[in-house]
């Protein structure tokens, strides 16, 4: 969690040294010329003096996003359908040759659909393979809270974030005698980081691709699996936590802009 927190931190540092000092306008009350905001959402954000001439004014946006993922989570792998939601403010002013800072949070919810070919378990001792086929409903879902900031540039826009995140993961193993497959019930979590890219049509539609990667902990104290493999967890056997499991996914998404 301090490293979540300190990564936060600097990423508002960052954006406020970014805009310390803004250039001064000719006229504070003049609005932007048509042809450089005419096609954006309306809404805007100001901060700053007007009076002064420090004013900074800021495009505010909303998106509604649905997509898909391709994730590594230890030995096993996943498809999930991704649903998501994230508000982020935009300069109206341009830096750093022509582009425009943006900086903003997301919360997204993927939706492990089933765990892929060669999927292994993460928390037996003998790393059994997962039941692809057999099993009630999806395979786990998620939610994932990062901060974003980065650039765009006519329409073309790059991303980094960093964040935390929750995934609920519901094994299942096939049985070695008759009736219902065992399951294991379990929590993953931890910091994540990554990075992406995408291009807004017209400012309505925003088509983009992500990298998400970290290291989660499966939480001992949220570990519930089925009686005939309660002896069979690392868990179990440890008394701990396990930690240090690799995560790594990969997204492509398209959302609305509104």
């Amino acid at each position: 969690m301090k490293k979540f927190l300190s990564m936060i931190a600097t990423i508002l540092i960052l954006g406020s040294a970014l805009y310390a000092a803004p250039s001064k306008s000719t006229s504070s009350t003049k609005k932007p010329a048509g042809s450089s905001t005419s096609k954006f959402t309306k809404g805007t954000f100001v901060n700053g003096t007007t009076g002064t001439g420090s004013a900074r004014r800021w495009f505010f946006f909303n998106e509604g996003s649905i997509g898909s993922s391709y994730s590594w989570l230890g030995k096993s792998q996943y498809v999930s359908v991704d649903l998501g939601y994230s508000a982020y403010l935009r300069s109206i002013e341009s830096v750093l040759g022509g582009m425009n800072f943006m900086i903003g949070t997301e919360v997204s919810a993927p939706i492990f659909i089933r765990p892929m070919v060669g999927s292994k378990s993460n928390i037996l001792n003998d790393h059994r393979f997962l039941e692809r086929n057999e099993f009630d409903g999806v395979a786990g879902g998620g939610l994932q809270l990062p901060i974003m900031m980065g650039f765009e540039y006519r329409g073309f826009y790059f991303v980094g974030f960093a964040g935390y995140t929750w995934l609920w993961m519901n094994d299942t193993y096939q049985s070695t005698t008759a009736g219902a497959h065992p399951t294991v019930k379990n929590m993953y979590d931890g910091v994540i980081y990554g990075g992406g890219i995408g291009y807004k049509v017209s400012n309505i539609v925003n088509i983009g691709i992500r990298y998400t990667g970290g290291s989660l902990t499966n939480r001992l104290e949220q570990l519930e699996p089925d009686a005939v493999l309660a002896n069979d967890t690392i868990s179990h056997i440890t008394g701990r936590s396990v930690y240090d499991i690799p995560y790594h996914k990969i997204s492509i998404f398209v959302s609305l802009i509104y």
